[in-house]
């Protein structure tokens, strides 16, 4: 219960706030290239890809593809941003430039280190988010795509709180990796195939009962799905509550792992 509470500590937002203020002295190459992936596969997928494929069926309705595909580009964002945010800028920290050692010299616990980790790769998630949506209303005023631009706004705080999620959920490997270069497995196992399978950039259909289950507990999914329903038009009520059921169910019980192997890994516990 005290790895939960700590979520609530004003030393896990020291950790925060420790963390923003070293991305605000070199943000020019940290935000832009990371924040810009999403606007290139855009380009290529929705307006390149999306001019031979031209319209998906959804909610009964022919959608263009760059129309759909927008809002899995957000999800996707929101995904991949706090997922390698934990994996590798928090691996980094830990065990490369040793700041965790020196904060836990103070009175900040490693379970504030850890939630100051998640809650940071969140807002990492936010601003790379609003940076697409920024984008995507661009091409919204060019004609490009068709969305219900007046809920973009909303999108990034809603990942921010799932990159809560995807950060705790990749913190469970960096506790358990030998080295950096073991990140191969949890990145091209889990990670890129999650964010390609999650009706990111395609749709997933299948009579099968099992798939069907599988991608109903999968939180980026429901993200995606529900980005789209907000932007497009769609069941709301029914993604919305999936995601908040996988989200918190994921971040509790990912978030408890992580503290616990990072106990064993940091303070050998």
């Amino acid at each position: 219960m005290k790895d939960l509470l700590a979520l609530f500590d004003w030393r896990s937002y020291a950790v925060l706030r420790r963390n923003g203020l070293v991305y605000l002295r070199n943000w020019k190459t940290a935000f832009f290239p990371p924040a810009m992936e999403p606007v290139v596969f855009f380009l290529a997928f929705g307006l390149g890809l999306g001019g031979y494929v031209g319209s998906l069926a959804y909610e009964g309705a022919d959608v263009p593809y760059a129309t759909w595909v927008a809002p899995g580009l957000i999800a996707y964002t929101c995904f991949s941003t706090p997922f390698f945010e934990g994996l590798y800028s928090s691996y980094v920290r830990m065990f490369y430039q040793k700041t965790w050692d020196g904060i836990l010299a103070t009175q900040v616990e490693l379970r504030h280190i850890v939630w100051g980790e998640i809650l940071w790769a969140g807002a990492r998630g936010m601003m790379n988010g609003a940076l697409v949506a920024l984008v995507l209303a661009g091409f919204q005023a060019a004609g490009v795509v068709e969305l219900r631009w007046w809920y973009l706004p909303l999108l990034p705080f809603v990942g921010c709180a799932l990159g809560w999620t995807f950060a705790a959920f990749a913190l469970v490997f960096t506790a358990i990796v030998p080295a950096i270069d073991h990140m191969n497995y949890p990145v091209f196992l889990i990670g890129v195939p999650l964010g390609l399978v999650s009706n990111t950039y395609f749709p997933i259909e299948s009579d099968s009962v099992v798939l069907t289950a599988v991608v109903n507990v999968n939180p980026v999914y429901h993200l995606s799905e529900t980005f789209r329903a907000l932007l497009v038009g769609g069941d709301v009520a029914y993604h919305a509550a999936g995601l908040a059921i996988t989200g918190g169910v994921f971040l509790v019980v990912c978030s408890l792992l992580c503290q616990r192997l990072m106990r064993k890994r940091v303070l050998g516990e």
